[in-house]
């Protein structure tokens, strides 16, 4: 485990529409610093960071993309005391694209119920990390227990376009458990790859 320190600091919050179906809902979604997250989850603004890597492969590349997971528990006396914070980040600067490049447009989660925090002010079910050094979500989508995140420009095996996101992610009531989240790629075809979910 690792422990991150960071100031208090936020960016304003957007709320990201998006058309859905009845059964499904738009998350509403807070763009913060990267020193915010830590301060809604300890006094210190000092997380405590366990991380793990899955790794996945889209069709029609060489090497391997994959997706950090980093988990850090809300302490008492913060706006998110006795959830758990789930922070992502795709990476595909391992793959290669060997011919028409196959990049990652979706993530789909199997995540339960995404609490509500006031990360930036209003409350907010999903954060993302602001900089211009990767992809942002276009649109995030609930159905049932599924959470489906949708990047705002592909993100691609080297050395073509974009090669990674932007950290984003929500926080949960259920602690950290292994599970599976779904890749869709931009030519066609999903990979499965396992990562830690909350427990619902």
């Amino acid at each position: 485990m690792r422990v991150l320190r960071y100031c208090l600091g936020f960016a304003a919050s957007a709320l990201i529409l998006v058309p859905t179906s009845a059964m499904a809902r738009q998350l509403a979604v807070a763009s913060v610093t990267p020193q915010g997250v830590a301060c809604i989850f300890t006094p210190a603004c000092a997380v405590t960071v366990t991380d793990t890597t899955g790794y996945f492969d889209l069709f029609g590349n060489g090497g391997h993309g994959k997706i950090l997971v980093r988990t850090y528990p809300g302490l008492p006396g913060t706006r998110a005391a006795g959830l758990t914070g789930y922070s992502l980040f795709i990476d595909m600067r391992g793959a290669t694209a060997l011919g028409m490049p196959n990049c990652v447009d979706k993530l789909t989660i199997d995540a339960g119920p995404v609490a509500s925090v006031n990360y930036t002010g209003p409350p907010a079910d999903v954060f993302v990390v602001g900089s211009s050094g990767g992809a942002g979500l276009a649109a995030v989508v609930q159905n049932g227990a599924k959470v489906t995140f949708t990047f705002s420009k592909p993100i691609c095996p080297a050395p073509s376009g974009m090669t990674e996101s932007l950290y984003f992610g929500f926080a949960a009531k259920g602690a950290p458990v292994a599970g599976t989240a779904e890749i869709s790629g931009s030519l066609h075809g999903t990979a499965t790859v396992k990562i830690r979910t909350p427990q619902h």
